[in-house]
């Protein structure tokens, strides 16, 4: 009850304040409306004449107050009017706006969807039996403690075979240092795979599969097919396939975000950088999608997935390999396998324009970090901190020039690099080697 009667109490508060505003009103009101009520009798109403002096007076009181309620009674009447006339308008007006304003938020332009473009589920289903997930052990070197093992997962996709094998490619940084891969094409049956070529400034690599490994598991297979990457533009839909998170073959859908870029990722393992051309999608990747295809809406191959931007606030990052800038590669490396591949024998950082100014060095290029011994570098003479700069006729203003160039040669090539040592250019003459990467 005392819950209720506080309640009470607050209600007739706010009651008697309403009540107390409109006698605040009657009042004003009243104070300008002269009449006689409060006002003292005149003069002649003074004189002692007792029972004539009281009819005039109670003649005098109700006529005034018949005169005050026929002004009352008025007044009511024209605050009626009034308020039916305030009232009323804005019930006319609600209804005459409420049907426009319903029909503007529920019945939005439509906009019609292209007839012609395909539906990725059809698509999906024609390319993901070329799609692998790969599994990997590798080595890792702990320092003093002893060398220990840890298992990985990536993804790749089959591009070509022959009358023994099927060929997957995939990243290099997929298959590093591994001392086992496996592959899987239906997240079952795993089928051992092997390395047949590798090659780490283009982050790619080539594996090899036995057919009859396949044919035994019951595993089906097709071949992908490789499109133009050079045609996709910004805003083109695609979708990622491959082994997300290592927990089996996933999609995700998404555009082209950007064409034409260029990144550089940090090997922390080696301390080195690796920059690449690439392409920009916001189709979802993560950890497992590496080596796996970006398939456009005829279900072509129109890039391999390297990798992912990360970091707090960071969505829809992800880098592509173009298949028009490795098509030609993954075709050699599947045909000659790394062992002809060109080797110089350095390990080297790229030179950019920010540095060059920085340190006031002569020109952009590659800056020799390391020359291995017993390579044809260090057999010609190369040493560390040599800017180099020209590949014979070819221009090296950064790393992709420098790889693109080597890539161009063959084992046995003889090549004259130009480069700039304390300041000075010169140029050395050296036979190009080959390794199994």
């Amino acid at each position: 009850m005392d819950d209720f009667r506080d309640g009470m109490d607050i209600f007739d508060t706010e009651i008697s304040v309403v009540n107390k505003d409109a006698a605040t009103i009657f009042e004003a009101d009243s104070f300008h409306r002269p009449t006689h009520i409060s006002e003292s009798p005149p003069p002649v109403y003074a004189y002692p004449r007792r029972k004539r002096g009281f009819f005039r007076k109670l003649l005098i009181s109700m006529l005034a107050i018949a005169v005050g309620g026929t002004f009352l009674g008025l007044g009511i009447s024209t605050g009626y009017v009034v308020m039916r006339h305030f009232m009323d308008t804005p019930a006319a007006v609600e209804m005459e706006q409420a049907p426009d304003f319903n029909t503007i938020a529920h019945e939005p332009t439509i906009i019609a969807i292209d007839p012609q473009t395909p539906d990725f589920t059809d698509v999906i289903a024609q390319v993901k039996d070329s799609v692998v997930s790969i599994n990997v052990t590798a080595a890792q070197r702990g320092g003093i403690m002893p060398s220990s093992e840890h298992h990985g997962a990536g993804s790749g996709f089959i591009f070509a075979q022959d009358d023994e094998y099927v060929f997957i490619a995939t990243n290099h940084h997929v298959i590093a240092n591994t001392t086992s891969v496996t592959i899987s094409l239906d997240d079952n049956e795993r089928v051992p795979a092997r390395v047949i070529g590798s090659e780490q400034d283009f982050d790619l690599a080539v594996l090899a599969v036995s057919k009859e490994d396949l044919e035994e598991k019951g595993v089906p297979f097709t071949i992908a097919v490789l499109g133009c990457s050079d045609t996709m533009r910004m805003g083109d839909s695609v979708v990622a396939i491959g082994n997300a998170m290592g927990a089996g073959q996933t999609v995700t859908k998404g555009i082209i975000s950007a064409v034409n870029l260029q990144i550089t990722v940090h090997d922390q393992n080696t301390n080195s950088s690796l920059t690449l051309d690439v392409l920009q999608t916001d189709a979802a990747v993560n950890q497992g999608n590496s080596g796996g295809p970006l398939i456009n809406q005829n279900g072509d191959v129109i890039g391999i997935v390297t990798a992912k931007l990360f970091g707090h606030g960071i969505e829809g990052m992800g880098y592509v390999l173009p298949i028009n800038d490795i098509r030609d590669l993954l075709i050699e490396l599947k045909t000659l396998g790394s062992e002809r591949r060109a080797w110089l024998g350095i390990s080297h950082y790229e030179v950019t324009e920010e540095i060059r100014s920085m340190f006031n060095l002569p020109a952009t290029g590659v800056l020799i970090r390391e020359v291995f011994e017993d390579s044809p570098a260090y057999a010609a003479g190369f040493i560390e901190w040599d800017l180099i700069v020209r590949f014979d006729d070819y221009v090296v203003a950064n790393q992709p020039d420098f790889v693109i160039a080597i890539t161009g040669r063959r084992p046995g090539d003889e090549v004259v690099i130009g480069l700039y040592r304390n300041n000075e250019f010169m140029e050395l003459t050296v036979v190009l080697g080959s390794i199994m990467r």
